[in-house]
């Protein structure tokens, strides 16, 4: 697209004439230059009199002399933009040229004024991590311009679909401004309307309004947030069904009377909840998904956003793209801006705004990915190192070859052909850590850390237990590379019974999670119908071994997916997302799960032996002011006492300190101290949770 300047350069000292000159003629009246093939050749008579004896330069509009031209008017030509002029010999860009009667006038294109208002009027949109995206959208909107193409081989809709802020809206605007077409928006405000039938109206007109404007280039009709517009029919008001219907009726007129150079593109961040009928073939039949940007998508988004910036010396974009797992383009836009403000707190008023990496530290925790909030499970914000977990040295080794190894070194295990483990667990007695261990595996991968829990999962509400799984998995596959944590997974996925009266809850949980875990998560945007299934194909589905070789691809064109019992699943990318769970009681897990590709690698978590107790006492006083204290003479005789067991040990040591200088009037800051004998009274009154007996089960 042209960069054009609203001027005309009106300085003669060094003109020359030109020897022709291009232009684009817009008019206020496009439909009589239609019905007229005589009217261009006028027209370009009458143009080269408007611009005889005026100066002009490439790239440039004549507003203000086309305002003074009666001739102008007479003829409706609101705007003449000047494309190229050519002297004969070489020039400069920039340079003045003087328009005479020797010049020869080529008018490149007419348009109306809608059209150029719509085209031109577009600002470039610094777009990055799409360009396979904005590629299958050129390359639709160039087969849609071809002449003379059968409508079985253009497509008329596009939806694009994915998580808010992802960029949906910003490609739009990138193909129209790339390809130079007149993108009408449509705003769902725009057209739901109160009065009876009035919406409908107004999006009839739209269309007839592009169309028009598909006669003299190409045309994008954008259609916002079509979920608001076309919601499924269980939801929908009786002005959202109007619209519907008026929407399905022109979906299919233009691809019955195969109108070129018109490509609608609507766009939703719950593709779910759109009407199935609009996603028919010679509808929206081609969908696109704008997905949670990669690391190196997100390396290019902060490329652009960073390019007007200021940066020090000292910033890594590529350490920021690890750093922001789960920002979509405008979190990371948001980023930048709030860095930005950052430096400029920092620095004096009338100093050059340089800012560096702690600007971008400080603006990673104040700006929050927005597939972080209003999530079910809970998304853990605060690191935690090896360093600061005392003992368990064998475990924490099984743990990292587990979960670190395929996060971190991915490509090392495909060299071996050696499989990346899908799902750990965490057995042992209760107190001994195992949730903290998840985390500083998390920590030390530095990737996103989700918890869910049964009192976050269990609903009274039917179908939202289920929902709220496969939601987290879909989140976790959005935020990968993720560790997706279940703790006290036994209140999920106990043992199936054949008792009449055990809860069905559990059982459509289990296999919803079997499906999650095997890659054969419900699709978000085949949802509709996902929890209308019996029990008896919910029981089916979760004592299978989840083969679907024999399963018949769909009929709807959709690559990957299947049917199961009626419900739509396709395979989804699990590679980059590790399944953890924890329990007390492994002896209470159904089968199903432990079995090969699920949670398939079970890691005992034994309470701590003198010397990690030793260690754990360690870390736990070294917070605490203490002096004098034999810790090879607490840990043993701290037998049975769990991790938990210690920091609770600790603390009733330190209130002990406290109640004895209280009691002697002597309490302060500077004289509290911990000491071997405090330690000594606490061993009295806090016994172990652990036993022999209760060890033995694991056993």
């Amino acid at each position: 697209m042209m960069n054009l300047s609203n001027r005309l350069v009106p300085s003669a000292c060094m003109a020359r004439d030109a020897f022709d000159i291009s232009i684009i003629v817009i008019l206020k009246h496009f439909n009589k230059f239609k019905t007229s093939k005589a009217y261009k050749t006028k027209l370009q008579q009458q143009c080269h009199k408007i611009l005889i004896n005026n100066y002009v330069t490439t790239s440039c509009t004549l507003s203000q002399i086309i305002k003074k031209s009666k001739l102008a008017a007479a003829y409706g030509i609101s705007e003449i933009v000047i494309v190229k002029c050519n002297t004969g010999i070489e020039s400069s860009i920039g340079e003045t040229y003087l328009v005479t009667f020797k010049t020869i006038i080529n008018i490149v294109s007419v348009k109306s004024a809608d059209f150029f208002q719509l085209s031109h009027d577009q600002e470039q949109v610094h777009l990055g991590g799409l360009d396979r995206e904005l590629h299958q959208l050129e390359r639709l909107l160039e087969i849609n311009n071809t002449a003379g193409l059968p409508s079985t081989q253009r497509t008329v809709g596009v939806l694009l679909h994915g998580p808010s802020g992802c960029g949906k809206t910003s490609l739009v605007k990138a193909i129209s401004y790339s390809c130079a077409a007149a993108l009408v928006s449509v705003e769902a405000t725009d057209i739901l309307k109160t009065e009876f039938g009035a919406g409908a109206e107004a999006l009839r007109k739209i269309f007839l309004q592009a169309i028009s404007l598909s006669l003299e280039g190409a045309v994008v009709l954008f259609l916002d947030e079509l979920d608001m517009l076309c919601p499924q029919l269980s939801t929908a008001s009786l002005g959202n069904r109007q619209l519907t219907n008026a929407l399905l009726t022109e979906m299919d007129k233009l691809h019955n009377q195969c109108t070129p150079n018109l490509l609608v593109i609507a766009a939703t961040n719950a593709i779910s909840c759109i009407n199935s009928s609009l996603r028919r073939p010679g509808r929206f039949d081609r969908e696109i998904l704008v997905n949670v940007p990669s690391q190196q998508q997100r390396l290019a988004i902060l490329k652009a956003h960073t390019e007007s910036m200021s940066l020090d010396s000292d910033i890594s974009l590529q350490d920021l793209a690890r750093m922001t797992t789960g920002y979509v383009g405008a979190d990371l836009h948001a980023l930048c801006q709030e860095s930005l403000n950052q430096a400029y707190q920092r620095l004096p008023s009338n100093s050059d705004s340089l800012v560096q990496m702690s600007d971008f530290t400080d603006a990673l925790y104040k700006v929050i990915p927005s597939l972080k909030k209003g999530l079910s499970c809970q998304v853990d914000l605060q690191p935690v190192l090896w360093n600061s977990i005392g003992g368990l040295d064998d475990v924490k080794a099984e743990i990292q070859q587990s979960i670190e190894w395929p996060l971190l070194h991915p490509d090392a295990l495909r060299r071996m052909d050696l499989a990346a483990t899908k799902g750990v667990l965490l057995y042992g007695p209760p107190g001994c850590c195992k949730t903290t261990l998840v985390r500083a595996a998390a920590t030390s991968c530095h990737v996103t850390f989700l918890s869910l829990s049964g009192a976050q999962v269990y609903s009274p509400y039917v179908g939202e237990s289920e929902r709220i799984i496969s939601e987290a998995f879909q989140k976790a596959r959005a935020l990968s590379p993720c560790i997706l944590f279940f703790d006290e997974i036994d209140s999920l996925v106990g043992k199936r019974s054949t008792k009449s009266g055990q809860s069905r809850v559990q059982e459509r949980i289990l296999a919803t999670m079997l499906n999650e875990m095997d890659g054969i998560g419900t699709r978000l945007d085949m949802k509709t119908d996902a929890l209308k299934h019996t029990s008896e194909s919910v029981e089916r589905m979760a004592n299978s071994e989840c083969d679907t070789t024999d399963k018949g691809p769909l009929s709807n064109g959709v690559e990957g997916c299947e049917i199961l019992d009626g419900i739509k699943v396709s395979e989804v990318d699990m590679s980059h997302v590790i399944v953890v769970g924890a329990t007390n009681r492994p002896d209470m897990l159904d089968a199903a799960i432990l079995r090969p590709g699920r949670l398939d690698r079970h890691i005992y978590v034994p309470p701590p032996d003198a010397e990690g107790r030793k260690a754990i006492l360690n870390i736990q006083v070294s917070k605490m002011s203490s002096k004098d204290l034999d810790l090879d003479h607490i840990s043993d005789h701290t037998e049975y006492f769990s991790g938990a067991d210690l920091k609770n040990l600790c603390r009733e040591a330190g209130l002990t300190a406290v109640r004895e200088l209280s009691s002697q009037g002597q309490l302060n800051a500077e004289s509290l101290c911990v000491r071997q004998h405090h330690f000594a009274t606490a061993l009295e009154n806090v016994r172990p949770s652990l036993s022999k007996n209760l060890l033995q089960q694991y056993f």
